[in-house]
């Protein structure tokens, strides 16, 4: 590890996200954790140790803005199922419920861990976790814990969302019940427990009524909690214009939304945070990427890793992929989206998601030499270093011809 502070430097691009375009090569001095200062090398301060990354991409740290990982079970048997046909009724749900209440707080932590290392290791820097697969008060509070400590293992930065509104579970009596449990007895109890910083609601047909989810969101907003949802994924419910008027800091999915719904969101702070990957599984439409940029909706890509539609955990480059090839976004654009975009839909554009003077340093640099490299390659692009707050989180020995090298007393 090189002294702090330090500087990086490469003579390849460098997306923050917008280009670079001063002289090359560029410089990064890193401060404390923070961005100190970027420019032209010839004009950086003078530091003891410096990284040099060559002609290597580089970016901020990638923000996964929407997962879910407190789950046990398996259910690609469903995915191949709606492959063949088969329509999504989300009782797949309740089955990743009762798998994950027969675990141990041990099984789930590691299998979150897991999942968690898996993104660290495909330049995630922040990732954003649901809870969800409980759907009572000991259970979603195990959830939301059992994320805490996976997440004090590892470096990435890790911000929870309270998603006891995923699905009315089979011991409730009804919708109208449980969104009381919820809004009366869950959030209290999380918000106390200071176990989320975000609550979500997936608002649909069969699941919550635009009535119950504004209830929630509501409730979790004056306990202090920021609010989220799931919109328009299954039906064009409305989701997008509540989640607008609630002043949401993100609406997610989006598949079925319309004009209105986008001159909604256009007229909000509310960022659009979009998921190609369940999207092309269930095939149920994609959401309008660029009506969205076009209207000047801030737009994020996540992955949507979860039990039941979307099962790749470490997809984030591919996402950015998707996002370029199947919705329309330049290539960009998509990494704006995963990187500036994600930080807003969580509420943390001022210290993630670029690079910028006064931000974490966050950055990754790339096995390739272009942006291009992510619709290209689909899925396949790696980091060669990341770092988080300064510290790297992250390298590979993969073999280049500019691999980058630390050294001391850089001329």
């Amino acid at each position: 590890m090189p002294a702090d502070p330090f500087l990086v430097i490469g003579r390849g691009r460098l997306l923050r996200p917008k280009p670079y375009d001063g002289p090359l090569p560029w410089a990064i001095l890193v401060r404390d954790g923070q961005i100190a200062w970027l420019g032209a090398r010839a004009d950086a301060p003078e530091t003891e140790a410096i990284t040099d990354l060559a002609d290597a991409l580089v970016t901020p740290g990638l923000v996964n803005a929407h997962t879910h990982p407190a789950f046990l079970g398996d259910r690609s048997d469903e995915a191949a199922a709606r492959l063949a046909g088969a329509p999504y009724t989300g009782g797949g749900i309740l089955r990743t419920v009762a798998a994950t209440r027969a675990g141990s707080d041990d099984e789930i932590r590691a299998a979150i861990e897991d999942r968690l290392r898996a993104e660290l290791a495909s330049g995630t820097t922040t990732i954003e976790c649901k809870s969800g697969y409980g759907l009572s008060t000991t259970e979603e509070l195990r959830a939301l814990r059992l994320i805490g400590e996976a997440a004090a293992e590892l470096p990435i930065r890790v911000v929870r969302t309270f998603l006891g509104a995923h699905a009315v579970p089979p011991d409730a009596g009804s919708m109208d019940e449980y969104t009381k449990v919820v809004a009366e007895e869950i959030l209290p109890a999380v918000a106390a427990g200071e176990l989320a910083e975000f609550c979500d609601v997936f608002c649909d047909r069969d699941f919550f009524s635009l009535e119950a989810s504004e209830r929630i969101l509501r409730a979790a907003a004056g306990l202090g909690l920021g609010i989220r949802m799931h919109a328009d994924q299954l039906t064009r419910s409305g989701g997008a214009e509540l989640a607008a008027r609630l002043g949401a800091t993100s609406a997610d999915h989006l598949e079925q939304l319309d004009a209105a719904g986008v001159a909604a969101l256009a007229g909000s702070s509310t960022v659009a945070t979009l998921l190609p990957g369940p999207a092309i599984v269930m095939r149920g439409g994609l959401p309008p990427a660029r009506p969205l940029l076009d209207a000047g909706v801030t737009v994020a890509l996540a992955s949507d890793a979860n039990a039941g539609t979307f099962g790749a955990w470490g997809a984030m480059p591919l996402v950015i992929g998707l996002g370029a090839t199947m919705l329309g976004m330049t290539m960009q654009e998509a990494v704006a989206a995963a990187t500036t975009g994600g930080a807003a839909a969580l509420g943390l554009a001022a210290r993630k998601g670029a690079l910028e003077v006064g931000a974490d340093a966050d950055l990754v640099a790339w096995d390739a030499e272009h942006e291009g490299a992510f619709g290209l390659n689909l899925g396949s692009v790696r980091p060669l270093q990341t770092w988080i707050g300064g510290t790297l989180a992250g390298a590979t020995s993969m073999a280049r011809s500019a691999r980058p090298h630390i050294e001391r007393n850089h001329p």
